[in-house]
C-alpha cells in the first residue's frame, strides 16, 4: 500500500479505506490526497488509528477539483457505506442538517440532529444529515456569495453585516420582493440537489437582462457571482456509479386492479439508489373483496413482514395520506419504526406531492420517482398477465 501511495495526486479528494473483504470501512477526505494517506505510515499512532490500520488490506481515492467538493462528498459517501470507524468517530449528535424555514422570507440555518423534534412545519425543507458543522457552515457561506440568503433569526428593521456585505438582498428593508426571494431559496435548494447548472442559467438570464436595462451595477454584481460559481466547479455534483443516498434499502409499494378485480400488489426493491430484481415480489390480494387499495396495502404490508426478508430504511408507496397512514399503522402493530413516503399527485395533477409520515431529509425526490414508476411498472405487468389469462 505505502508503494502505490506514491502514485496518489498531490490535490484535494477523498479516500476511501477497505478491509479484506473489500468493505468500505473508514472515509476520509484530505487537501493533499498523497501527504494525507502517506501521514497513516508515519509512526506513533494514536490508538483507534492503529487499531483501524490493522484492518485496511487496500485503499482507493476520489479525487476532487476543490477542497469543498471533498467536504461534500466526504459526507454523502459516510451516508451511503456507514464505514463503521466512521460511526465509532462521530457521535450523532455531531450530525447537522440544512433547513430553509417557511417564512415570508425564508431563512436558511444549520440544525442539530437532536433537535429535529422542535421543527413544527409539516413538510420541512431539510437538508442532510453531514458529519461536520464546521464543513456545511464554510459551504454555506461560499454559496451565499453567488445566491445572496437571510441567516438572521428574526428578521431586522435595519440591514446587518450580510446585507452591507452584499451577502443578504436585504429584505428587511424591502430591497427584493417576496417572489424574486423565493427565486433566490430555488437556487440554494439546487446546489443541493445537484443542480448547479440551473443555478448558472438563472444568474446568466438575470445579468442579460441588467446589461438590457443599462444596469452595470448589478451587472457587474452578476458577473461576481458567476465567477465564484465558476470556481467551486463541481462542488455540489457528485460523479458516483449510483446516486448517494441515505437509505441504502428503499422499498416501493403499488396496487393494481379495476373496480377491485385481478387485485395484485408489487414490490421493488432499490439498494444504494439502484433497482435490484432478484428481490422484487408479487402478490396476489386474498382477503379484499372490491375497491379498497388502502386495505389492500395493508394486506401485503402484513404479509412482507411474516417473511424473513431484510428490513427496509425506507417504504415508499404509490399515494396520499391514506396509503402512508395505513403502511404506518401496519409498522406500528409489528413495533417498526420505518419511514413512509408517498408520492401523490398534487391538487392540479401538474406535480408530484410528497408525503411522509416522519420527518426526512429532502434532495432524493428524483430516486423516489424512480421507485414509485417502477413498482407501479411491476404491479401493472403482474395485473395484466393475470387479467389476460383469465380470457384463454
Amino acid at each position: 500500500m505505502k508503494n502505490k501511495i506514491k502514485d496518489f495526486p498531490d490535490s484535494p479528494g477523498v479516500y476511501l479505506m477497505r478491509n479484506a473483504e473489500g468493505k468500505i470501512i473508514y472515509v476520509g477526505k484530505a487537501t493533499s490526497l498523497k501527504e494525507r494517506v502517506r501521514s497513516y505510515f508515519a509512526g506513533n499512532l494514536p490508538v483507534k488509528t492503529a487499531m483501524q490500520m490493522r484492518e485496511v488490506r487496500k485503499i482507493d481515492y476520489l479525487a476532487s477539483e476543490t477542497a469543498l467538493e471533498a467536504l461534500i462528498l466526504e459526507a454523502n459517501l459516510i451516508k451511503k457505506y456507514s464505514p463503521k470507524f466512521n460511526l465509532r468517530e462521530k457521535d450523532d449528535k455531531s450530525r447537522v442538517y440544512v433547513h430553509i424555514t417557511r417564512e415570508e422570507f425564508p431563512r436558511l440555518y444549520l440544525l442539530r440532529e437532536t433537535d429535529l423534534p422542535k421543527i413544527t412545519e409539516k413538510r420541512p425543507a431539510l437538508y442532510g444529515p453531514f458529519f461536520s458543522a464546521a464543513a456545511v457552515a464554510l459551504a454555506l457561506e461560499l454559496i451565499r456569495k453567488i445566491v445572496p440568503f437571510r441567516s438572521c433569526n428574526k428578521l431586522p428593521e435595519k440591514r446587518c453585516l450580510y446585507g452591507h456585505l452584499g451577502l443578504c438582498e436585504m429584505p428587511c428593508e424591502g430591497r427584493i420582493s417576496r417572489e424574486d426571494y423565493a427565486r433566490r431559496i430555488r437556487e440554494v435548494r439546487d446546489f443541493f440537489e445537484g443542480k448547479k447548472m440551473r443555478v448558472m442559467q438563472a444568474l446568466r438570464r438575470e445579468l442579460k437582462a441588467a446589461v438590457l436595462k443599462l444596469d452595470y451595477e448589478k451587472a457587474a454584481q452578476i458577473r461576481d457571482r458567476l465567477s465564484a460559481l465558476e470556481h467551486l466547479k463541481r462542488a455540489f455534483v457528485l460523479k458516483l456509479d449510483t446516486p448517494p443516498t441515505i437509505f441504502r434499502r428503499i422499498e416501493g409499494y403499488d396496487i393494481s386492479n379495476i373496480s377491485g378485480a385481478y387485485a395484485v400488489g408489487s414490490m421493488v426493491v432499490f439498494l444504494d439508489g439502484e433497482s435490484e430484481k432478484s428481490e422484487y415480489r408479487k402478490f396476489r390480494v386474498k382477503s379484499i373483496r372490491g375497491a379498497n387499495d388502502v386495505g389492500m396495502l395493508k394486506e401485503i404490508l402484513a404479509r412482507r413482514f411474516k417473511n424473513d426478508w431484510p428490513y427496509p430504511d425506507l417504504i415508499l408507496v404509490d399515494g396520499g395520506r391514506s396509503q402512508v397512514n395505513a403502511v404506518a399503522a401496519v409498522l406500528e402493530k409489528l413495533g417498526l419504526e420505518i419511514p413512509v413516503v408517498g408520492l401523490a399527485k398534487g391538487p392540479e395533477r401538474k406535480r408530484d406531492e410528497l408525503i411522509t409520515s416522519q420527518i426526512i431529509p429532502r434532495g432524493e425526490i428524483a430516486l423516489f420517482k424512480r421507485v414509485r414508476d417502477e413498482a407501479h411498472r411491476f404491479a401493472r405487468g403482474y395485473y395484466q398477465r393475470l387479467h389476460r389469462k383469465s380470457l384463454q
